[in-house]
């Protein structure tokens, strides 16, 4: 009892100085001297700071909070609660809390006095609780959270749950343009594969499906109105065979369009795939045209327009001599005829979609020379399958950009946590780092016109 006589004698210097330090805002939460008020003390065996403090009314409560009878409230003994705070110093830190208990002389109930810096029943602090949650907007891993703070992974976890209602990721309006692609899930999801959609203008992140079979994306869209999904009018994609069905069936009004990085990619891999061919050909009957394939592959996929014919550089494949990259690229395709017709019409098609010139593209993919390599006519006679969707990627300009960058950052979000094991929990942390981003601070040039 002497320490708590002591702990009801306020000292305000030393209130003042601890509040500084804790930021703590509560008119209420009063501390002793500082003899009393401070101590360093083993808490779960870790060497920590704790302050201790009183919370207490000036005047009793007007009434119960029980049974609502006024006049009946009396003061009871106070009862110590231990609250973690944000660290200090790197050190764990701890407010000793003597919150007031009142009795009601009518119906014998006891009660305590609250207070704003932490929610009933719970001992880590609301200022600590946003610290974790800003550290989730983060690229870090929840373990690491835990250990900066001095709490437990789970409840790094549990705070994330608490508050990712107030994200509401689930929206009524479908935008104009659509952006949609898929990534690989947790272990826990329905499908291997996860499918995202965003908006094509804002390039804010719409929902993340754990699945991305037809089925799964028809119920999603389903729930929409007809009249908000009538409003849809463009649907970016890469070349998944499955998706034009549903999309055609769920958005009726939507045109596709196909992503026109996966066009140029579909054309590379054409010929990357040639180009293996030949150089397993050659590896053993001439060495020295099989390394030089290996080491400037890049020149071979360049537009013919874009390799330098005027700068001379010294090529250690080529026994140091000074050559151009359109000399090397002339040598490459002097190994194998078959090789040269297939990155003749490799360029020819690169120039007319850069140009944009779509009746030739199409008419160069459907008169292929009878003689051409099959593998390589065959993947290019998949884009005849996607003509309309291709004819609108050179006539729109949206493309997936946007939501590769999404994608691009989901997977550093998974290997910097080491995986996400849970579906759920790896949602919750795109859509906090995705209101983070959609709200950032303007830059520094921006702050200096708003202030000139």
């Amino acid at each position: 009892m002497s320490f708590l006589h002591n702990i009801k004698k306020t000292c305000a210097s030393t209130t003042n100085l601890i509040k500084n330090i804790l930021n703590i805002k509560d008119k209420h939460i009063t501390f002793p001297d500082y003899a009393y008020a401070f101590s360093n003390e083993k808490v779960h065996g870790v060497l920590s700071k704790v302050f201790s403090g009183l919370l207490s009314y000036p005047e009793n409560p007007h009434c119960c909070s029980f049974c609502g009878k006024s006049g009946t409230v009396i003061k009871h003994t106070p009862k110590a609660s231990l609250i973690q705070m944000i660290p200090y110093q790197n050190v764990p830190t701890y407010l000793c809390l003597y919150k007031q208990r009142y009795r009601c002389k009518a119906c014998g109930q006891t009660f305590s006095a609250t207070t704003n810096i932490v929610d009933e029943r719970c001992y880590l602090s609301n200022a600590l609780k946003f610290a974790i949650l800003h550290d989730l907007k983060q690229k870090c891993a929840m373990t690491d959270i835990a250990k900066r703070y001095f709490v437990s992974p789970k409840s790094v976890e549990r705070i994330l749950k608490s508050y990712s209602y107030e994200l509401n990721p689930y929206p009524m309006q479908l935008p104009e343009c659509l952006l949609i692609d898929e990534f690989k899930g947790p272990s826990d999801c329905n499908g291997k594969m996860c499918f995202i959609l965003s908006d094509g203008q804002s390039g804010k992140i719409i929902d993340i499906l754990d699945d991305r079979r037809n089925f799964v994306i028809k119920d999603f869209f389903l729930r929409f109105s007809l009249e908000s999904r009538n409003r849809v009018k463009y649907v970016v994609m890469d070349m998944n065979a499955a998706y034009p069905y549903v999309i055609k069936e769920v958005l009726p009004n939507a045109s596709i369009i196909i992503d026109r990085f996966h066009i140029i990619q579909q054309l590379t891999r054409a010929l990357n795939k040639k180009r293996i061919q030949l150089m397993k050909a050659l590896r053993y009957k001439n060495q020295r045209a099989y390394n030089k394939f290996k080491r400037y592959w890049k020149l071979l996929l360049m537009p013919e327009d874009h390799l330098n014919f005027e700068k001379y550089v010294q090529y250690p494949l080529f026994d140091r001599r000074y050559v151009t990259q359109t000399e090397v690229v002339d040598t490459l395709l002097s190994f194998d005829d078959a090789f040269r017709q297939c990155y003749q019409i490799y360029q020819e098609l690169l120039a007319c979609f850069h140009q944009k010139q779509l009746d030739e593209f199409f008419h160069i993919l459907h008169t292929l020379p009878e003689d051409l390599d099959i593998a390589f006519k065959k993947s290019l006679k998949y884009l005849i399958k996607h003509t309309h969707a291709i004819k609108n990627a050179l006539q729109s300009p949206y493309s997936n950009g946007k939501l590769e960058g999404k994608n691009n950052l989901i997977k550093v979000f998974q290997r910097v946590a080491f995986g996400f094991r849970n579906f759920s929990n790896m949602r919750r942390r795109i859509f906090l780092y995705e209101e983070n981003w959609h709200t950032k601070q303007p830059t520094k040039r921006n702050c200096g016109e708003k202030f000139a």
